[in-house]
């Protein structure tokens, strides 16, 4: 990896934070704190030969435990496996619809 790869990451990464910076703002402007559930991480994954690095920007907005878990599920749920066969390829020319 060249140095310029380093400096367009760390770029990406400033970024994020500033936009992370931004979404609290409105958070206080609108006076939702109270009621904001979230969570945010966005990382850079890097390989090395000794393994792998991730540079992450995070940040959340939760109450307690169970919101996190709350949110955590809600992450696996909506999280769409492309290796898991797809239902419609599964029936596709049976003639069988799920409209």
């Amino acid at each position: 990896m060249k140095s310029d790869d380093y400096k367009d990451k760390d770029g990406f990464l400033f970024e994020i934070q500033k936009i992370a910076l931004e979404i609290e703002v409105l958070i206080d402007k609108y006076d939702v704190r109270d009621d904001v559930m979230s969570l945010m991480i966005i990382g850079l994954v890097s390989e090395f030969p000794e393994g792998s690095q991730l540079k992450a920007i995070y940040g959340y907005n939760l109450n307690n435990r169970e919101e996190l878990d709350e949110l955590f599920n809600f992450a696996q749920d909506a999280y769409v496996d492309d290796e898991e066969p797809d239902i419609d390829d599964l029936i596709n020319g049976l003639g069988i619809s799920l409209n």
